[in-house]
């Protein structure tokens, strides 16, 4: 079965599409982006919450991988504990949205549970980028847990102000508050705090930005990835989600219309390889 869009884009869709190619970024809700399919969603996103509450230290190794500032639920894990949080990735709202601000085929890369922790290191994500898997690139962040200040809220430059790497020669993978704020005062950074349920929504292709150190409390949030199915950087955009490790279980829980989402864009790593060395040849 082919995916297809369906419909017109409702008066919400088009607000948040006209926001992400101006603002770059659009702050929601679950109840108000997922509508009458979100109390089933605000559920699993408890037994996240839950799973985060009880499983911090037990059998940490088995659960959690850590990554540069972070910890994340590992993937098996998610997919056996609370599948529903992959498959919110393929909502078909999110997907029309998608589709209809990328105007291509989507490829969704994935979903990450992450658990953020007060631990003074600025690295990783939560130095300034923009994200290289495509020339745009649809991230959507679903907040666990209440994000105030304190907590590591996303934060970003409004898209409008038109700043790019070249402004940043020789520092591009290590740029801090600092190095930003020489550039763009702080005054001018936005930050999206909220609730739990809060849904940020940024075209992270085209907008720097970045996890602002957590100072007071810990930030857990669910991560979901989108872009055409020919990205630019195949390889990043694979390695959000272990799909070819965890395929049997994909292949159970994964609608067959939404199989070209998940499955049809991924290549085997080694034609990767081979095809970014040709073109670095070339």
């Amino acid at each position: 079965m082919r995916w297809r869009l369906s419909g017109q884009p409702t008066v919400h869709e088009s607000r948040i599409i006209h926001d992400l190619e101006t603002e770059g970024v659009h702050v929601t809700t679950i109840d108000r982006l997922l509508q009458e399919s979100a109390p089933a969603i605000l559920g699993a996103l408890a037994r996240a919450s839950e799973l985060l509450a009880s499983e911090p230290s037990r059998d940490r190794a088995a659960i959690w991988a850590p990554a540069a500032a972070s910890t994340d639920l590992r993937a098996e894990v998610l997919l056996a504990r609370v599948p529903e949080m992959y498959l919110l990735g393929l909502d078909r709202r999110i997907l029309q949205l998608a589709q209809r601000y990328l105007r291509l085929p989507v490829a969704y890369h994935g979903a990450v549970l992450r658990h953020s922790l007060v631990d003074g290191r600025n690295a990783g994500p939560r130095l300034w980028h923009q994200d290289n898997e495509d020339f745009h690139v649809l991230r959507m962040l679903v907040y666990l847990s209440d994000v105030t200040p304190g907590a590591g809220p996303f934060e970003y430059i409004p898209r409008s102000l038109d700043i790019s790497y070249g402004l940043f020669r020789g520092v591009e993978s290590d740029l801090t508050d600092s190095r930003i704020g020489a550039v763009v005062p702080k005054e001018r950074w936005k930050r999206c705090t909220g609730a739990a349920g809060t849904v940020v929504l940024c075209d992270t292709g085209k907008v720097f930005h970045h996890e602002s150190l957590p100072m007071e409390t810990d930030r857990a949030v669910v991560m979901f990835g989108y872009s055409s199915r020919r990205p630019k950087n195949i390889r990043n955009a694979m390695a959000h989600f272990p799909v070819e490790r965890v395929k049997s279980v994909l292949m159970r829980i994964v609608p067959p219309e939404n199989h070209g989402h998940v499955f049809g864009w991924r290549r085997d790593e080694r034609s990767s390889v081979k095809q970014d060395s040709s073109a670095a040849s070339a």
